[in-house]
């Protein structure tokens, strides 16, 4: 990919994302500040650490507590699943296992784009006209 890459951008340095010590490509709508929507990418994995903690300490000011570690996977997933809800109509689906954060890390994305979030809670006779009062 690194040679596809230098092929293509030769006019760029592109070298240092690619490698044992790569620069992370993250970029989020947050970088600037929680209350700006300026789309750049983080300098480091240091500002972005900190603006998620920001995040999380202002949304546990204001909700339930979440507990969480944001480890470096855990701050890609908020920035990718802001920038997808962040769209006009994005919307996606999180797949795995049941415990690994998907829903937390989610409602984090959701008030860093301040949004509220609501939830659906499934029972054995749910149905269409359940679905639709829901929505």
């Amino acid at each position: 990919m690194a040679e596809l890459v230098q092929k293509s951008f030769s006019r760029f340095n592109l070298k240092k994302y690619f490698g044992a010590n790569a620069e992370p490509l993250i970029f989020a709508q947050f970088v600037a500040g929680l209350d700006e929507r300026i789309y750049d990418q983080f300098p480091n994995q240091e500002a972005l650490s900190s603006r998620l903690a920001e995040a999380l300490r202002e949304y546990n000011d204001t909700n339930a507590v979440m507990e969480l570690v944001l480890f470096e996977d855990a701050m890609k997933h908020v920035c990718k699943i802001s920038r997808i809800i962040a769209g006009d109509q994005g919307h996606a689906l999180l797949v795995g296992v049941g415990g690994s954060g998907k829903q937390s890390l989610t409602r984090l994305a959701s008030f860093i784009c301040q949004y509220t979030t609501a939830g659906i809670m499934i029972h054995s006779t749910y149905g269409m006209t359940d679905l639709k009062t829901d929505l």
